[in-house]
């Protein structure tokens, strides 16, 4: 009975008693997954279809869809993110609790997709620190479930514990306070089709 030592620093950091209680964590998070869905387009509807009986995304422990963002640890952005949205969409990602993570769902949201336009965010990973990428367009509501199985294996590997013991940052490399904004493109006038400026328009 006297052999049981006292838990101290020193077996924390070697990683036993954080490791068993990172297990623990993880799987209470994986298994509670709360989407923020940020339905901005055509993907939006899929993602409707995904909460719906046939695809039961309750046997994952996601069907919790809440859209207030103090609510929620994972968002899905669905759809085109313009820049005029873009700063509401990091509002709403930074009133989320730690820890969160983000879902890029169809083209649009992971490249700017066919919108290659000047209002458009070529991707939604300049703005926020983005988990998982979902081809499609939109992508079917299966490839979204195989999305959240992969984030769903990613946090298992994370480690909470250790990482607050070791002071380390948890902001995925994204400040609270940055913001991307919109890069300065000269607007094309009314009638004007070109996509180049007019100066390296072909003769």
């Amino acid at each position: 009975m006297g052999s049981l030592k006292p838990v101290d620093e020193a077996t924390t950091q070697e990683g036993f008693l954080a490791t068993r209680v990172d297990e623990l964590i993880n799987w209470g998070r994986k298994n509670s997954l709360w989407p923020m869905p940020l339905g901005l387009s055509c993907c939006g509807i899929e993602l409707m279809a995904m909460i719906g009986p046939k695809f039961d995304l309750a046997r994952f422990g996601a069907e919790a869809a809440r859209f207030s963002p103090r609510q929620c640890d994972l968002m899905v952005v669905a759809g085109t993110l313009t820049w005029k949205m873009a700063e509401a969409a990091r509002v709403i990602y930074d009133q989320m609790p730690d820890p969160k993570w983000v879902i890029a769902m169809g083209v649009c949201s992971s490249s700017g997709g066919m919108y290659d336009s000047y209002s458009v965010v070529q991707g939604v990973d300049m703005i926020l620190p983005v988990d998982v990428y979902v081809p499609g367009c939109p992508p079917r509501p299966d490839a979204v479930i195989d999305a959240i199985i992969k984030l769903q294996r990613k946090i298992e590997r994370e480690q909470p514990l250790k990482a607050r013991l070791s002071g380390a940052n948890l902001d995925h490399g994204i400040g609270s306070k940055a913001f991307v904004r919109a890069p300065n493109h000269s607007v094309p006038t009314r009638g004007s089709h070109a996509v180049l400026p007019p100066g390296e328009l072909a003769p």
